[in-house]
């Protein structure tokens, strides 16, 4: 047998460890994303109640300016945060996803 042709069990070793390393870096990633989405919509639910809920208030009085300045701050905050969202789920749609390693059954 020739050098080039022989295997060493530690380069199997080291190569599976490898392996094992960056799988685990991507369930990280992917954890962290979904956490991230997570709060990110339980932020635009909280908010969209407390803007319906100033809306209902206002039926009954007429609000002060402070109060229409907070609710316009309000909506903005909204308006971003839907639009940091949308813009994250494009920008996940767009990149590749990554293949699963299959076993290679020839070797």
């Amino acid at each position: 047998m020739s050098k080039q042709s022989k295997w060493h069990w530690s380069n199997v070793s080291e190569s599976l460890s490898y392996a094992l390393y960056l799988h685990r870096q991507e369930l990280r990633r992917a954890l962290r994303y979904r956490r991230l989405m997570r709060v990110a919509s339980t932020k635009l639910q909280l908010t969209n109640e407390l803007i319906e809920q100033a809306r209902r208030q206002w039926l009954f009085e007429v609000p002060s300016d402070q109060q229409e300045q907070a609710m316009q701050r309000e909506r903005q905050y909204r308006d971003a945060l839907k639009q940091n969202m949308q813009r994250e789920l494009e920008r996940r749609a767009k990149q590749p996803r990554k293949r699963k390693v299959q076993d290679n059954k020839e070797a």
